[in-house]
């Protein structure tokens, strides 16, 4: 250790090197910043991701596909193709839907899809696995006025309960009023009811 030279901050102009600095770090136009603020900016991560699926359609990896880098080309061709199919077929179709071309098979698919949705035995799997009901408009439209009705009908008969419960109660004290003079009566000296009956 005797063999090191140390060197103070005296030393040197711009003291240790290693020392975190307090001055910000200032970064050039067009270039994210790291750290937090750099991570969450949507613009740098679109084109991060962007540049990397560019990079990995356009690289040449022509292999033989008996080896296992050729498998990995064969299957991203097969997916980018299925892809872009998908999506020709699905625009053509949003196209001839707005009457701006007209393809007869597109316009056929389209039925076709439109037949299998509305297939009672479709209808019912779908409903099945949502377990929600499907149901019209007017038919929709008629059970809300049904129960829209219904609670009409309930806060009258909340109404009626009301009122009848409280005859009820009324007729109990009328009940219990002669209750006591029938009792009166009964135990009467001069009738002597309780002997008879």
């Amino acid at each position: 250790m005797s063999n090191l030279r140390q060197v103070s901050k005296k030393d040197s102009p711009e003291g240790d090197i290693e020392a975190p600095s307090d001055r910000p770090k200032i970064t050039p136009p067009g270039v994210a910043p790291s750290g937090p603020r750099g991570i969450n900016n949507p613009v740098f991560l679109a084109k991060v991701i962007m540049n990397k699926v560019v990079a990995l359609l356009v690289s040449s990896d022509e292999e033989d596909i008996t080896r296992p880098g050729g498998i990995i080309t064969l299957l991203k061709d097969v997916i980018v193709g299925v892809i872009m199919g998908v999506m020709t077929i699905s625009a053509f179709i949003f196209l001839d839907h707005l009457n701006i071309v007209h393809f007869q098979s597109a316009h056929s698919f389209r039925n076709a899809a439109f037949q299998l949705l509305n297939d009672p035995e479709t209808i019912a799997n779908i409903e099945e696995a949502t377990e929600y009901k499907f149901i019209t408009i007017s038919d929709y439209e008629a059970k809300m006025k049904e129960i829209e009705s219904v609670e009409d009908r309930n806060k009258k008969s909340q109404e009626i309960l009301e009122k009848r419960t409280a005859e009820a109660e009324e007729k109990t004290k009328e009940v219990d009023s002669i209750k006591e003079e029938w009792e009166n009566l009964m135990k009467s000296p001069l009738l002597k009811l309780d002997k008879f009956c």
